[in-house]
C-alpha cells in the first residue's frame, strides 16, 4: 500500500463529489457530503494502515456515499464492498463510482459494488471477507456488538476488523467555545444519545470487540492539533452549520434548546469573528483480528 501515500490525483473524487452538489439545491444529505470532501486528506492518510494486498475482499460498514471502497479501489485490486442503510447515499455512490470509471479511476482488476443493508445483517458468506472497515460508524448506533458480531462471521479466520471512530473526552478546545456553540454542541450530543449514539465510544470499542470474540491487535490516538482563528467563511464553520441545520428540529427535541434560541444560536455560530484557538481533536483507531479456526 505504499503507493497510496504517492497518489496526487485524489482530488477527481472530490471534485465528483462537489459536482453532485452543485447539480443538487440543498439535497438533504449536503453536509454529509461536504464533510466526506474536508476530511478526505485524513481518511487517506490512514490507508496505509490497512495493509490491503491484491486480491483481498474488503467490506466497509456504513459508507455513505462510498469514498473508502472507491479509493481502496483505485490503489489495489481488490472487491471492495460498502453497505448502508440509506439507499439515497448508496446511489450517489454508484453514480460517482462510474463517473470515475470511465476516466479510469479504478486500479486493473478491481471491482466496486455497494449494497443496501444494515451492519447488523451482512448479505455475505461466513468467512467470505479480508478486511473489515468502520470510519465514525459506532458513534451512531445502539448496538455496536451486534455489529461487531457480524463483521466477525463474514470475516475469514485472520482477517482483520479495523475501526476509526470518535471519543469526545480525548479533544480539547482553548480558549472555550461561545456559550452558543457549546449550547448547540450539547443539544447534538444529546440528540445522538437520544438515538442511541455514543460520543465516547472510542475508549470502548477495545472490550467491545474483545467480548465479540476479536483478538486486539493495535490500538491508537489520532491526534489533531491546530491554533487558528476559523472565519465565517471557513469551510469547516460552513459545513459544521449546514450539520446543525439538517438536525435543527432533533436538536430542539432534546429540550436543550428552543427554536428560536437553536435560531439565536446558529446564526451567532456562523456569523463568530474569528477567534484563534489551540484545538486538540483526537479519533481512537482500533486494528482486531479473528482468530484462526482451532
Amino acid at each position: 500500500m505504499t503507493d497510496t501515500l504517492e497518489r496526487v490525483d485524489w482530488h477527481h473524487l472530490d471534485d465528483a463529489y462537489q459536482a453532485y452538489l452543485d447539480a443538487v439545491p440543498d439535497p438533504p444529505w449536503g453536509s454529509l457530503m461536504a464533510q466526506t470532501i474536508v476530511t478526505g486528506p485524513h481518511r487517506r492518510s490512514l490507508f496505509a494502515s490497512l495493509a490491503v494486498e491484491p486480491g483481498w475482499t474488503v467490506l466497509d460498514l456504513g459508507t455513505g456515499f462510498g469514498p473508502i471502497p472507491i479509493e481502496l479501489a483505485h490503489v489495489a485490486a481488490i472487491r471492495a464492498i460498502g453497505i448502508d442503510v440509506d439507499r439515497r447515499l448508496l446511489e450517489v455512490a454508484l453514480d460517482t463510482a462510474g463517473a470515475l470509471d470511465v476516466a479510469g479511476w479504478r486500479a486493473p482488476g478491481a471491482s466496486v459494488e455497494f449494497i443496501a443493508a444494515g451492519g447488523e445483517a451482512v448479505p455475505l458468506p461466513d468467512d467470505s471477507v479480508d478486511l473489515v472497515t468502520a470510519r465514525l460508524l459506532f458513534q451512531h448506533v445502539p448496538a455496536p456488538g451486534a455489529i461487531m458480531n457480524e463483521a466477525r462471521r463474514v470475516l475469514r479466520g485472520g482477517g482483520r476488523f479495523v475501526i476509526y471512530d470518535v471519543d469526545d473526552g480525548l479533544s480539547a478546545t482553548w480558549p472555550p467555545e461561545s456559550p452558543e456553540t457549546a449550547r448547540l454542541d450539547a443539544a447534538y450530543a444529546a440528540m445522538q444519545s437520544r438515538r442511541g449514539g455514543d460520543r465516547e465510544i472510542g475508549r470502548k470499542l477495545p472490550a467491545l470487540l474483545a467480548a465479540a470474540g476479536f483478538r486486539i491487535e493495535q490500538i491508537c490516538v489520532l491526534p489533531q492539533a491546530s491554533f487558528a482563528a476559523s472565519a465565517p467563511d471557513d469551510v469547516f464553520r460552513q459545513v459544521t452549520a449546514a450539520r446543525y441545520l439538517a438536525d435543527r428540529e432533533a436538536m430542539i427535541a432534546t429540550g436543550l434548546v428552543d427554536r428560536a434560541g437553536f435560531d439565536r444560536c446558529l446564526e451567532s455560530f456562523a456569523n463568530e469573528a474569528g477567534v484563534a484557538r489551540c484545538r486538540f481533536e483526537s479519533q481512537v483507531a482500533v486494528v482486531a483480528a479473528k482468530p484462526l479456526a482451532g
